[in-house]
Order: structure tokens, then sequence, then C-alpha cells
């Protein structure tokens, strides 16, 4: 008879290893770069709303004017619970500035001409036309388990 060569078990189990590390190692590279695009377009949404923002404050300063701004106070939408949901998690020190934060949502940002800029269902972004600040409800949640909401923040953040 003829001796067959072939896969021994231990060749079998050693090769199933190596192409299990191959998949995962993979898996793990794709959730990496997908985090890395997902924070990039927050980044650069954000950085959008934040310009027009820049804009229509120096126009307000300009003319003096409140009407100018736009957005809805967000002391007039306390009652909306995905504001209400956000104030709760003690973000912004919300009574020392209210009058400075406005609500922006879809509609608002086509007023601002960023229809490019999608907001998520119940998300609204917040922004505070004296510092700029641009504040996303949803947040983004990093890969160390933290949520981070503003643009500030989220401008500092990297893969760790």
């Amino acid at each position: 008879m003829k001796e067959e060569k072939g896969l021994t078990y231990i060749g079998m189990v050693f090769l199933i290893i190596l192409i299990a590390i191959l998949v995962f190692g993979a898996i793990y590279f794709f959730r990496i770069e997908q985090w890395k695009a997902d924070l990039e377009n927050v980044k650069t949404d954000m950085l959008l709303i934040q310009a027009k923002v820049k804009n229509v404050s120096n126009e307000q300063t300009l003319e003096k004017k409140e009407n100018v701004l736009v957005g809805t106070k967000i002391s007039d939408m306390e009652d909306n619970n995905t504001i209400k949901e956000f104030l709760e998690k003690d973000i912004i020190d919300i009574e020392s500035k209210k009058n400075n934060y406005y609500v922006l949502n879809q509609e608002d940002l086509g007023e601002l001409e960023i229809d490019q800029v999608q907001l998520e269902d119940n998300n609204l972004c917040i922004v505070d036309y004296k510092t700029n600040e641009v504040i996303y409800t949803s947040g983004f949640l990093h890969t160390d388990g933290n949520t981070y909401y503003k643009l500030s923040d989220i401008e500092k953040l990297s893969y760790e």
C-alpha cells in the first residue's frame, strides 16, 4: 500500500488558528478604520456648523440685531424630550448661559446653507453664538467608552 501524506491533526489545528488570527486581525483593523472615518465625519460636520455660526455671529455683532441668529433659544425648547435628556447630563451650564445657546434642527441647517450636514433622528445641534461652541445632543462614542458632545472635546480625540 502506498502511504498517503497530508496534514496531521496538529497541522490542521495550527492552520485553523492561523486563519482565525488573520480574520480577527482584519476585523479589528476594519473597526479601527471605520471608527476613524466616523470621527472625521463628525468633526467635519461640526466644523462646517461652527464656520457658519461664526459668520452669523459676526453679522449679528455688526448689525446689532438678534433676529439674525438662526435657531431656537434653548430656553424655549426645555419641553423637548431630546433637550430635556441632554440637559440632565449636565454637559453645559445652562443657567449661566441660557441666552447664548441656540438649538439647530435640520431646517435650521438648511437655512444656514449647510444641507450636506445630516442630523440623525432625534439629534439636534446646540450652538453658542458667543463662543462658537458646537454641541451634538447624541454625542460621539469614543473607543474608551466615553461619549463626547462638544466640538472642542471631539477635536482632541484620537485612536488609542
